[in-house]
C-alpha cells in the first residue's frame, strides 16, 4: 500500500505540514546560511515571519558526495535552512513536535550514501540547546550503523558522556580490549547482535567456541561478563566513551 511519504517529495510533505505558518521564502543562499548559523547559536533577535519551532538535524556522511546528496535533497525547499560543511552540517526544518523524527527518516530514506542523522526538536528560543543535544547524539550515533537517531535511542551513552569522570573511567576499563583487535571485534559483534552468540559468530565468520573464548578474555580484562545484559550495556557505553569521535560539523559561532 502506497503512503503519502512513499509517493510524494519531502518538500510536498513539508508544505502540507507547514501551511499554517505561511513562511516567506529566503531566496539568497548566503542569507539563509547566516540565518541558520544565527538561530543555531541561540541569537534569535525576534526575526519576523519564521516558524515558531524547528527540527534540528545534525548529520555527517562517510564521504563528501554523501553530504552533498543531503544538501541537494533539500536545496529547493524554501522552508528549510541549511548550515553546510564538507562532510556534515545542520538542517533546520520547521515542524510540530510530534513530526520531527518522521521528517528526518523520510529524508534519510531518500539518500543512497552512508549518512548518520541526529534529530532534536525545540521552539525557536531553545534551538542552541537542541543543536548541542543533536551534536552529542550524533557523536554517539556515528559509531553505529547509519540511520536516524534521537536522544531516547542513545540515552544511557548520552548520560555517561555528560559525566566526564565516569566516561574517563569507562574508557580506561575498556582500553585493554580495544588494544586487541580480535577482542574488540568480538565485543562489537556481540553488541550488534544483542547478545546472540550464534549470530555474532556468523557475523565474524568464526566458530562459536572461538567467540566464547574471546568473550571470556574480555571478562577477565574488564570484570564485565558480556553475557550479562547489564554488563553488555556497560561495555557498549565504555566503547562509546573510548572512541566517541568528533563529527565534521561546521561552527555555529
Amino acid at each position: 500500500m502506497t503512503t503519502v511519504a512513499d509517493s510524494r517529495l519531502l518538500g510536498d510533505v513539508l508544505r502540507d505540514i507547514l501551511s499554517p505558518f505561511d513562511l516567506p521564502p529566503v531566496e539568497d543562499v548566503a542569507t539563509r546560511r547566516q540565518l541558520a548559523r544565527t538561530l543555531l547559536a541561540g541569537r534569535d533577535n525576534g526575526f519576523e515571519g519564521l516558524a515558531l519551532a524547528y527540527a534540528v538535524i545534525a548529520f555527517c556522511a562517510s564521504t563528501e558526495d554523501g553530504a552533498a546528496e543531503v544538501f541537494a535533497a533539500v536545496r529547493d525547499d524554501a522552508d528549510v535552512f541549511v548550515l553546510d560543511g564538507v562532510r556534515g552540517g545542520y538542517l533546520l526544518l520547521p515542524c510540530a513536535q510530534d513530526q520531527h523524527a518522521g521528517l528526518a527518516r523520510e529524508l534519510h530514506d531518500r539518500l543512497a550514501g552512508e549518512v548518520w542523522m541526529a534529530v532534536a526538536w525545540a521552539p525557536r528560543r531553545d534551538l542552541a540547546a537542541a543543536r548541542a543535544t543533536a551534536e552529542d547524539v550524533l557523536r554517539i550515533a556515528s559509531g553505529r550503523a547509519p540511520g536516524v537517531y534521537e536522544l531516547r535511542s542513545v540515552l544511557a551513552d548520552f548520560a555517561v558522556l555528560r559525566q566526564p569522570h565516569v566516561a574517563e573511567r569507562l574508557a580506561r576499563m575498556i582500553e585493554p580490549v580495544v588494544a586487541q583487535r580480535p577482542l574488540l571485534d568480538a565485543v562489537r559483534a556481540f553488541i550488534a547482535e544483542d547478545g546472540n552468540r550464534a549470530a555474532a559468530a556468523r557475523r565474524l565468520d568464526i566458530h562459536r567456541s572461538t567467540l566464547d573464548h574471546r568473550l571470556r578474555q574480555v571478562e577477565r580484562l574488564t570484570g564485565c561478563r558480556p553475557t550479562s545484559p547489564r554488563a553488555l550495556l556497560t561495555l557498549s557505553i565504555a566503547l562509546t566513551a573510548h572512541s566517541s569521535p568528533q563529527v565534521p560539523l561546521p561552527r555555529t559561532h
